[in-house]
């Protein structure tokens, strides 16, 4: 509720009018903060970065891939990978619903096999495998407060099943996926919230314009202006904003407005 001075004035149309420049402000800030979500150093191009980093940085991985799940309960989808051939294993174990990505997804556990595993374990995948040429698989859930958003995944053409890779500067780079993930994803919220506030702002607008019209018109009170939109709104089942948007055009074109 609004308890300046300025709530408890009467409605005019010349009243719509002054608190334009306000809006338009708001408008403005909203508009400023989009541009600085939208600019945040493009966090998928960081993923790829990250998934770079870790096969030129770790001896005994060969490609790496990042596997984000779009809702819970999803399939995940492969989203930055090092090589094709990511896509092509990681595509094969969706279809086939079996497979190191597919399990870590699946239980939030870290998968860390080499081939003769994958063979025991998995054999749908491992004949889908098979002529990539790929001989060990670490598997890593990648979470956000808790809630599991994807997996990183990766492959080595040598069957040592990552025994010897640095749990530490894993970390490393688990947490620095993680971090672009969250960005990309609260980078997504802040815009439709933006949105969503725009457009209630807008609509918000288009009726105190439609009631100062109407008051103006039939000389009533604010109430029963907005009783008159609510009563159309009604009579036409369609939204009280849509009803005010027509009324403002019905009524623009009169002397005075």
């Amino acid at each position: 509720m609004d308890d300046s001075p300025e709530a408890h004035k009467p409605h005019t149309s010349s009243t719509t009018s002054s608190a334009q420049p306000i809006t338009d402000d708001i408008f403005e800030s909203l508009d400023r903060f989009s541009a600085l979500v939208r600019n945040t150093n493009a966090p998928e191009g960081q993923i790829q970065t990250f998934c770079e980093q870790m096969v030129a940085t770790i001896p005994t991985v060969d490609m790496a891939g990042v596997a984000l799940i779009p809702e819970r309960g999803t399939t995940p989808q492969t989203v930055k990978c090092t090589d094709a051939r990511v896509l092509e294993i990681e595509l094969d174990q969706h279809r086939v619903d079996e497979g190191p990505g597919v399990e870590s997804a699946r239980t939030g556990q870290r998968m860390r096999v080499n081939s003769g595993d994958v063979t025991s374990k998995w054999p749908d995948f491992a004949r889908c495998a098979e002529s990539v040429g790929v001989s060990s698989y670490l598997s890593v859930p990648l979470s956000i407060d808790e809630v599991q958003v994807g997996v990183l995944s990766l492959y080595s053409f040598v069957d040592h099943g990552f025994a010897e890779i640095d749990g530490v500067l894993l970390q490393v780079f688990i947490a620095a996926v993680e971090g672009a993930v969250w960005k990309s994803r609260r980078g997504e919220e802040w815009r439709v919230e933006i949105a969503g506030l725009r457009a209630a702002m807008k609509s918000r607008g288009h009726i105190e314009q439609a009631k100062g019209m109407l008051m103006v018109v039939h000389a009533i009170t604010e109430d029963q202006a907005f009783e008159m939109l609510a009563a159309q709104s009604q009579r036409q089942n369609i939204r009280v904003t849509t009803v005010a948007a027509e009324i403002i055009r019905a009524l623009s074109g009169q002397t005075g407005f």
